[in-house]
């Protein structure tokens, strides 16, 4: 599996206002690519701006497909643009060396 990691500071909006757009408009969009495994959304709480911290975990079963959901990521926040903006901070990605789940 692979995963792909996203920061963000939401420089426009609320962080109620990007879940609920991520409820009802990206989940189904990533659900629907191809190797879907999950995808989270962090608020990571106040930067020294004042601007929340958001990081997103896109999991999938290879690098293609993570690759893929960081461009339909990044296309959906620039359709949503009129709700709220995310100034992107960094992405890492790379293969799950070790996971583990509750029993």
């Amino acid at each position: 599996m692979y995963c792909s990691i996203r920061r963000y500071q939401l420089v426009k909006g609320t962080p109620d206002v990007l879940r609920e757009k991520v409820d009802t408009v990206f989940l189904p969009r990533i659900r629907a690519l191809d190797g879907f495994v999950s995808y989270s959304v962090i608020v990571t709480g106040l930067g020294g701006d004042g601007l929340p911290g958001i990081v997103t975990v896109s999991v999938f079963d290879d690098a293609e497909q993570a690759k893929a959901s960081s461009k339909l990521a990044a296309d959906w926040a620039r359709e949503m643009s009129g709700f709220f903006a995310l100034q992107k901070l960094g992405e890492e990605s790379g293969r799950i060396a070790c996971r583990a789940q509750a029993d």
